[in-house]
């Protein structure tokens, strides 16, 4: 069988991440099959790859409509079995069997993700097309795949729940050079509460802030780092920050390193996540593999992601946020259970498990 991915968002962090693990683990689990990439121009992505898995670099943008002609010829071409869409973007012209993976329907609840009319538009016309041209639909949590079928109108059987997993190598950071080096890097003085996320209001980083505040006004002596694709002078959390008279402890990290990403989860105090909407919700997972007690909201895929070893909350409410916070800062049994549930919990996302049950739907097709 030949197998198509279309990787022309691998550059995007989120979905990069996801592309990036999939495809490795689907070709070294199955080397039997045939494999053609399509990335975008200039991308030097999954180099690690044997010289057997073909590389095809689109010359069309996503979200374009030339890429409505440039992939079926693209498949047609290469004498494709089967296309993956690791993202929801389907030709509408099939060449082939085709699967895509929709994460979750965050732009329909939260249109101004989007931030062109137009975009929005075509990323609601192109999920209801890959709902309904795709064979099989993808998914990454219940909670999502509820949603897709809700929100837009899919057809919950043709639509799997497949588990993404971890990075290989995330683990817990005990070097102290290593830790104290991160800290020197990006100035942290003090124990800190860590947030990775990419700036937009359904992430609720203002809501992390004003419970944060309120630890502050209760008498904790912290510092709270933001990391993620956000300028050092972001105004909006600027203009909040001075606010909340936070200045001094707000430290916006910006986008970290692959190398330094686990000592910063290592060496939190917690891991808190106010996202106020996550299709699946990496980030707490990854803070759990490093050792790093997680605090979440109580909605949305959270819970079911991260099962009992959170601790939950309403993050709109800054009081019950503090309140939950604090109860991690001040109970050590507490945090050494949170701890060894986090740890366990990571089990359930297991590369082997997941590249298994894509073969298997693959080969269904």
């Amino acid at each position: 069988m030949k197998i198509a991915y279309d990787l022309r968002r691998i550059m995007n962090v989120g979905i990069g991440r996801y592309m990036e693990t999939l495809v490795t683990s689907v070709v070294e689990a199955a080397p039997q099959h045939d494999y053609l990439l399509i990335l975008p121009r200039g991308s030097k992505h999954l180099a690690h790859l044997p010289a057997r898995v073909q590389r095809v670099y689109a010359r069309s943008d996503y979200y374009s409509i030339s890429e409505q002609f440039e992939l079926p010829s693209i498949l047609k071409k290469h004498e494709v079995d089967l296309l993956h869409a690791p993202h929801f973007v389907v030709p509408l012209r099939k060449t082939c069997a085709t699967v895509s993976t929709i994460h979750d329907v965050i732009h329909l609840v939260y249109p101004q993700d989007i931030k062109s009319p137009l975009g929005r538009i075509y990323a609601r016309l192109m999920m209801q097309a890959a709902l309904r041209v795709s064979d099989k639909v993808v998914t990454v949590s219940e909670y999502s795949k509820q949603d897709i079928v809700r929100r837009a109108g899919g057809d919950a059987k043709k639509i799997d729940v497949i588990f993404p997993f971890l990075a290989a190598g995330l683990t817990k950071v005990t070097d102290l050079a290593a830790l104290q080096a991160v800290r020197d890097h990006y100035g942290i003085r003090r124990n800190y509460i860590l947030y990775m996320g990419i700036l937009r209001e359904r992430k609720n980083h203002a809501g992390l802030l004003r419970a944060f505040a309120k630890l502050i006004e209760r008498g904790y002596d912290l510092d709270v780092v933001i990391s993620g694709p956000i300028a050092p002078t972001e105004s909006s959390l600027d203009g909040l920050v001075k606010e909340l008279a936070l200045e001094g402890r707000v430290i916006i990290a910006g986008f970290v390193p692959e190398e330094e990403i686990a000592a910063l989860y290592s060496g939190a105090s917690i891991y808190a996540c106010p996202s106020l909407y996550e299709g699946f919700g990496y980030t707490p997972l990854e803070a759990m593999a490093c050792g790093t007690p997680v605090v979440c909201h109580e909605g949305t895929s959270l819970p079911e992601v991260c099962g009992d070893a959170a601790l939950y909350c309403d993050a709109r409410n800054p009081d019950e946020f503090a309140t939950t916070l604090a109860q991690v800062l001040d109970n050590a049994d507490l945090r050494n259970s949170l701890i060894e549930r986090g740890l366990n919990n990571i089990q359930r996302y297991s590369a082997q498990d997941s590249s298994s049950a894509i073969l298997q739907l693959y080969s269904s097709l």
